[in-house]
């Protein structure tokens, strides 16, 4: 029975388009049409709907030639294998400008290369939406050539071709707690960070309280600079994914009991939990206190 009901809701789907904007000739098999379907419905992504028609799909001579029609126009794809069939779909409409979103658009997404054709500055930070208007990405843009940005991400939930794009934070607010490993001094620091200085660079100043004995207060001047571990290992998990290793450096004025001058410098482990709240963890030494475990929290805006 069962069986039987499957075999009449196959029938009823290859009937009618299968979705709102693809349609199937019925001279093209069952099984044909359910992998044509979702090659297509994947490389669609996250764009927005056109009216796609595929009119057949022909098989001679160990070639495989697909007909079908964007917005009444015609494009044809041929193949030798259905496996490079559905990887030739997908490159053909990830360039495909009738199934853009209006606007800022990523157009070709890969493991290697995020890429669109924008006008943001080197440095600066995007966010991906899709259509339901859900944040689905942090982005860097890292390179610009020929009217096409080239991007890293910080962070990334389901990215895909045609996500449209806005402008992301430009300044983050980070708590940073320390304490020496014996426990027996503590400092607090706030830092803000300008975002879109360039590439994996950017300036920092902070605020800073220490008690190792006495009080001590300054001020401070630096850099952070990311590695975002997404490109150094290709692993689809989220502490791999959404996460950087951070460096920095700062210059610090300040009293204890006289003014002087101090330094630090720092390593950490950042990660993600949404495109705009982060945490670190890390190891910071420095003159004001050596040898220190650093926890951090921050927001971007």
């Amino acid at each position: 029975m069962k069986i039987l009901f499957l075999v009449g809701l196959i029938l009823t789907l290859l009937s009618f388009p299968l979705s709102a904007s693809i349609r199937i000739d019925e001279s093209i098999t069952e099984e044909d049409a359910v992998f044509l379907s979702s090659c297509f419905e994947k490389a669609i992504g996250g764009r927005r709907d056109a009216f796609i028609s595929i009119s057949s799909l022909e098989r001679e001579d160990g070639v495989i030639r697909l007909l079908f029609y964007i917005e009444g126009e015609e494009r044809s794809i041929t193949a030798s294998s259905m496996e490079e069939l559905e990887s030739f779909i997908m490159n053909a409409l990830s360039l495909e400008p009738h199934v853009f979103l209006d606007g800022s658009t990523l157009f070709y997404v890969t493991d290697d290369i995020i890429a669109s054709h924008d006008d943001y500055g080197r440095g600066e930070l995007v966010e991906a939406y899709d259509r339901d208007g859900k944040r689905r990405a942090l982005m860097e843009v890292t390179d610009s050539m020929d009217g096409i940005n080239l991007y890293s991400s910080i962070y990334e939930k389901d990215l895909l071709a045609g996500l449209s794009l806005e402008k992301g934070p430009s300044f983050s607010l980070a708590l940073r707690a320390l304490s020496s490993f014996s426990f027996s001094s503590f400092s607090f620091a706030l830092d803000f960070s300008y975002l879109s200085f360039l590439p994996y660079f950017n300036p920092v100043a902070s605020l800073y309280m220490s008690y190792d004995g006495m009080l001590s207060y300054y001020g401070g001047l630096g850099f952070e600079v990311r590695l975002p571990l997404e490109r150094l290992i290709k692993v689809h998990f989220t502490l791999i994914e959404d996460a950087s290793i951070i460096a920095s450096a700062m210059l610090y004025l300040g009293y204890d009991g006289a003014f002087s001058v101090q330094s630090g410098f720092s390593v950490s482990y950042e990660h993600h939990m949404t495109s705009r709240l982060y945490w670190r963890l890390g190891y910071e030494t420095g003159t004001i206190i050596p040898n220190t475990l650093m926890l951090s929290m921050g927001v971007m805006f």
